[in-house]
């Protein structure tokens, strides 16, 4: 990092690793910016809800519930200010991808859950949840993403290697299953103008499906 450079995380904080407490603080105290993730997001709707009728079936495991109870009130504060998406210049960041209807001016209910963890469309560009993914007839996001908002860069899928897409790039590269931690880089904002930097990481979890492997 040099001076003037921006820091932009795509979320999904915690819960991806045996220091998420750490790293978010580091997040804060660093002035890293960083959109939500679906993960910060469950934490932040059971707290709201204290876990009552309305956490519409949030469960934290042991792990969430260790992290949950160790959260302070200023990291509380932190993960309520961290917003959906950050747009800077002809780059738009977000957490998971933007689907043909998504007008990110705009966001109701249905398009903020959307937005943290769209993968699949159908042939009609609707939001499919992953347990009804079908490969013959869904489609990753981006391959219909029109460019509306600039080129967006994503996390929330993991990738073996960078997803690139004529107006996205993907670059969750699995850091918790044991492959690699990726930065997309761009030269002074240019999107034209990118490089990624990726480090080999140690598993933390276990993939339960195969890899989809990215477009270098």
């Amino acid at each position: 990092m040099e001076e003037g450079d921006l820091e932009i995380c795509v979320g999904d904080v915690l819960n991806k690793g045996p220091k998420s407490l750490e790293l978010l603080r580091y997040l804060n105290e660093e002035a890293i910016l960083c959109v939500r993730g679906n993960h910060e997001e469950k934490f932040l709707r059971y707290r709201r809800t204290q876990g009552g009728p309305k956490a519409n079936g949030i469960v934290l495991n042991e792990l969430e519930r260790s992290i949950y109870e160790g959260l302070e009130e200023e990291d509380w504060s932190f993960l309520e200010s961290l917003p959906l998406y950050f747009r800077i210049g002809s780059i738009t960041i977000v957490h998971a991808g933007i689907l043909p209807r998504t007008r990110l001016e705009r966001l109701g209910p249905e398009d903020m859950v959307q937005i943290l963890r769209v993968r699949y469309l159908d042939k009609a560009g609707n939001f499919v949840p992953l347990r009804f993914f079908d490969p013959a007839v869904h489609f990753f996001w981006s391959e219909l993403y029109d460019g509306r908002y600039g080129y967006v860069v994503y996390g929330h899928h993991p990738f073996l290697a960078p997803r690139i897409d004529r107006f996205s790039f993907g670059i969750d590269t699995g850091a918790v299953y044991g492959n690699r931690l990726t930065a997309i880089l761009f030269e002074d904002g240019r999107p034209e103008c990118y490089s990624f930097v990726s480090l080999q990481t140690r598993a933390y979890a276990t993939r339960s499906k195969p890899w989809s492997l990215g477009d270098l």
